[in-house]
């Protein structure tokens, strides 16, 4: 009985100083990143943001015990912010970010565990004194991701379905979820073709509109210009000429060009009403404004829509068309297209926050059979289980594995979607391997896999590796810059390709011990036969 109390006492120990090795470990990554500097850190709130508040010159989280609101969330990015001010020249601002980040682990370990999260420094440089930084924001700001529901699963089923038949594009993913998640009717409801009008006048006609616009529309300072973005306006113009109902659809957290163009509606002056008729009546008007990288700014032509005036307004239905993809937008469709992998079969995770990536496997599929090209027929979906318990997971019995032999895209829609409809994924770990082997089985011409996997979620099952035959190319999807290295040992193991992040990667296989190997701004070293992260 002693030696049985001894043992316990000891793991439980081992595991305490595992943990804290681990800290130790992070804490000195994080300190050693370049930090990114800007003024002032703004707390507006933001989706799916937490912030979690220190004073300006400790290490005492304030309201600690909200960090249970993160319980069962993926964590994507955290930022440690904190000012460059120094009341004495000896001050040890790294020494105090690392109190920060020890007492951040002690109240949520679970940062510890989580793969692939992205740690990034915020240096706010505008503060000159310690008075001043009484209002400054010093903490951690965590980014997450809601854990799948029920109306986000029947969202995301419709979304899919938008994309199957061509309606939506698969770049359209987050708008679409702003503007139907929740019942939300904004910007859905269907609208009758519009009636011939006389067209609202801007003073002096449509070349000064034009030019209007061109004169008063401006690139937010506060913004890089680095990224394009869109931003869609509607409002009306009422029966006197008055603008009214300023609205942006689709529209999120604000950001800078959202307030540029309130900003700029504000200064619209009184137009000459339309009329329908001869009957004055209000009319609806929406545009586009991009916000092109390097600074250019391209408005839109408007559309007009007569509004009967004894009636609400009829809101067109939003045209998805618009959203323009980016590149990791378009990231799994490319790589499938461009690789043209032969007699292969496609396994695809389904869980929570995978849509947008789903839906460009169906774009993918869509071309395949819109060619007649039947290299690829064989397709599996998987969902870790079907929303089985997470204690009652064994590996290489947890199921929740779709097999399709499908011909048309609508078999294949109707399997991914089943599979959706099954589960969620419950935890971060998720039984890649497993479907890996099914799909195998399932297909024993075929000469390679290729797994579209999330970052985001280790495979609990790599034991079962070595039971693969045949090459795996593994398509890895999420926003986060860092790899989870997983998915490179499974590639190399299996002598297949990765690609992450628009980049592709072969021949990991060849790599001996020792050797060093680059992704992103992250270096891995080859250790006992698996690639880890360099110390």
């Amino acid at each position: 009985m002693k030696k049985w109390y001894l043992l316990t006492l000891i793991t439980g120990c081992f595991l305490s100083v595992s943990a804290q090795q681990t800290a130790e470990k992070l804490i000195a990554d994080v300190i050693a990143l370049t930090p990114r500097p800007l003024v002032k850190y703004e707390t507006k709130p933001r989706t799916n943001v937490f912030l979690l508040r220190t004073g300006f010159n400790d290490a005492i989280y304030q309201e600690k015990a909200s960090l249970a609101a993160l319980k069962g969330k993926v964590i994507t990015k955290v930022e440690l912010i904190y000012t460059t001010y120094r009341k004495s020249e000896t001050f040890d601002q790294h020494g105090l970010n690392r109190k920060r980040l020890r007492a951040l682990f002690a109240a949520a370990p679970q940062l510890l565990t989580q793969p692939s999260v992205e740690w990034v420094l915020m240096a706010q440089t505008g503060c000159t004194s310690s008075e001043e930084g009484k209002d400054y924001f010093h903490g951690v700001a965590i980014t997450y991701r809601e854990p799948a529901s029920a109306a986000l699963r029947d969202t995301e089923l419709e979304f899919l379905k938008g994309v199957a038949d061509g309606t939506v594009p698969p770049s359209a993913y987050d708008t679409y979820l702003k503007n139907e998640l929740k019942g939300d009717t904004a910007g859905t409801a269907a609208s009758a073709e519009p009636p011939k009008i006389k067209m609202p006048a801007f003073p002096g006609g449509e070349r000064a509109r034009i030019d209007f616009f061109a004169n008063n529309i401006k690139y937010p300072s506060t913004s890089e210009k680095s990224e394009a973005e869109q931003v869609v306006v509607q409002f009306i113009i009422d029966k006197e000429g008055n603008i009214q109902h300023i609205s942006l659809p689709g529209a999120g957290s604000p950001t800078p060009y959202h307030e540029e163009m309130l900003r700029f509606m504000r200064t619209m002056p009184k137009w000459s009403p339309g009329s329908v008729g001869g009957k004055k009546v209000d009319c609806m008007v929406m545009f586009t404004v991009d916000f092109m990288e390097r600074g250019s700014i391209i408005p839109s032509p408007l559309e007009v829509y007569a509004m009967d005036s004894e009636t609400a307004p009829s809101i067109p239905k939003f045209d998805y068309s618009r959203i323009k993809p980016t590149p990791q937008g378009k990231f799994v469709s490319t790589t499938l297209a461009n690789n043209n992998w032969k007699q292969s079969i496609l396994v695809c995770d389904v869980t929570a926050s995978m849509a947008p990536y789903s839906a460009q496997v169906l774009e993918f599929i869509k071309g395949q059979f819109a060619k007649k090209d039947t290299s690829m027929t064989h397709f599996v979906f998987f969902n870790d289980g079907n929303d089985r318990k997470d204690n009652t997971k064994k590996v290489g019995t947890v199921g929740g594995i779709y097999i399709a032999k499908a011909v048309t895209l609508d078999e294949a829609l109707i399997q991914m979607s089943d599979a959706m409809k099954a589960g969620s994924g419950g935890d971060l770990e998720e039984n890649n391997i497993e479907a890996l082997i099914k799909a195998e089985a399932a297909c024993p011409t075929c000469q390679s896999t290729v797994l579209i996997a999330d970052n985001m979620a280790s495979p609990r099952d790599m034991s079962l590796v070595p039971q693969l035959t045949k090459p795996v190319h593994v398509i890895v999807c999420g926003n986060s810059p860092i790899l989870n290295e997983d998915y490179m040992n499974l590639v190399r193991s299996t002598k297949g390709t990765l690609h992450f992040n628009n980049r592709d990667y072969s021949n990991l296989h060849t790599f001996e011990e020792g050797a060093t190997f680059q992704v992103g701004k992250e270096t891995f070293v080859v250790k006992k036969g698996q690639f880890a992260r360099r110390d």
